[in-house]
């Protein structure tokens, strides 16, 4: 085999899903699951552990391996209060303009911390920006940015941006007391929406009165847990 292709296939290695006993353990990295109901990719970082659907089952062809279920875990377990409000607090003070910022995850201490990004090229409809610097335990598990005065949408821009693997958040109507906003998971190119969070609870914009709390009403409902 090409020296090249056995590189490749030990960073993303293929497995057939056990029918009679468990997934083996994976380090952090990658690997494609080939199961009887579907194929699927399974991603392992030091804050992510979820497996994704990849393609449907192939009902001609009943492969005689077992059966994978989609799953999703963030290690840090729900986005801390504080540092949504901090973010938003933030990018308000920079209205019109947008704003960015990351959560940070932290390895030796298992928690996340705020950074706000180094603007390049900003305006009211778009931003060009460049992320903190990190500690060598440290990588981004939460992406978020604004839309300002405008409503939270998942731009062409941000499609194309939304390459590696993260949360994704935009926020919009920072103007109003209540602002929205929408989350998604990135992995390699691939955008789930995380339609199971409260904010997202339907499919539409979060509003007050989507949620329910003593902390502002419409962010409270971050401090459940998204699974």
């Amino acid at each position: 085999m090409d020296a090249r292709d056995q590189a490749l296939q030990a960073s993303c290695p293929v497995i057939a899903a056990p029918r009679f006993g468990s997934l083996p353990p994976m380090g952090n990295g990658q690997r494609v699951i080939v199961a009887r109901n579907g194929t699927f990719i399974q991603t392992r970082l030091d804050w992510l552990d979820c497996i994704l659907p990849m393609g449907q089952q192939c009902n001609a062809i009943r492969l005689p391996y077992g059966e994978v279920t989609e799953h999703l875990r963030f290690r840090f377990g729900v986005l801390p209060i504080t540092l949504i409000e901090d973010f938003v607090a933030r990018a308000r003070r920079r209205l019109p303009d947008e704003a960015a910022g990351v959560l940070i995850y932290s390895r030796i201490t298992g928690g996340l911390r705020l950074a706000m990004c180094d603007a390049q090229s900003v305006s009211p409809v778009h931003i060009h920006y460049r992320r903190p610097p990190m500690g060598r335990d440290e990588t981004v598990a939460v992406d978020l940015h604004t839309h300002g005065s405008s409503p939270p949408f998942w731009s062409d821009e941000d499609n194309r941006d939304d390459l590696g693997i993260a949360v994704a958040g935009v926020f919009g109507l920072l103007h109003q007391p209540a602002p929205t906003a929408r989350f998604r998971l990135v992995v390699n190119g691939f955008h789930k929406p995380l339609d199971q969070h409260p904010w997202m609870g339907s499919g539409q914009d979060v509003t007050p009165a989507d949620s329910a709390g003593t902390h502002g009403g419409w962010i409270p409902s971050l401090l459940r847990r998204w699974w």
